[in-house]
C-alpha cells in the first residue's frame, strides 16, 4: 500500500493568499515581476534581477521582501545570494512555504516595529 501524499498549494495561490490577506490589513505590497519582457521594437529586457523575490510589502516605513516558495521547497542559490544582498541593503526578506508561516513572521515583525506617523515634506 502507498503512502498517501500531502496537499501542497502552488506558489501561485499562496502567493494570491498572501496579498489578499496583506490588503486586508491594509498593508501596502505588490507583485515583482520576474522574467523578461518583449519591448514594442522586439528586443527583450529583464524585469527583475534574477533571484529577486516574489513579493513586498510595505509596513511601518519598512520594505519586507517575501519570497513564496511550495510547501518545503528552499530558495535556490540565486535566489539567496539576492536575498543576502537585499538584507545589507537593510531590508527584511522572509521564505515562506504556507500561509500560517507567512502571518505568524509578519505579526512578529509587526509586533517589533515602531508606528511612524513622522510626516515628511519632501518639496516647498
Amino acid at each position: 500500500m502507498s503512502k498517501p501524499t500531502p496537499l501542497t498549494i502552488k506558489e501561485s495561490s499562496l502567493s494570491a493568499q498572501i496579498a489578499e490577506w496583506l490588503e486586508d490589513q491594509m498593508i501596502y505590497n505588490d507583485r515583482l515581476q520576474a522574467g523578461e519582457a518583449k519591448s514594442p521594437d522586439g528586443y527583450f529586457m529583464k524585469l527583475c534581477k534574477v533571484g529577486t523575490p516574489d513579493r513586498f510589502a510595505v509596513i511601518h516605513g519598512r520594505i519586507i521582501f517575501i519570497e513564496v516558495k511550495r510547501l518545503g521547497e528552499k530558495p535556490s542559490n540565486q535566489q539567496l545570494e539576492r536575498h543576502e544582498e537585499i538584507r545589507q541593503s537593510g531590508a527584511i526578506v522572509l521564505v515562506v512555504d504556507s500561509f500560517n508561516n507567512f502571518v505568524s513572521e509578519i505579526n512578529s515583525i509587526r509586533a517589533g516595529f515602531q508606528h511612524n506617523t513622522r510626516k515628511v515634506k519632501l518639496y516647498d
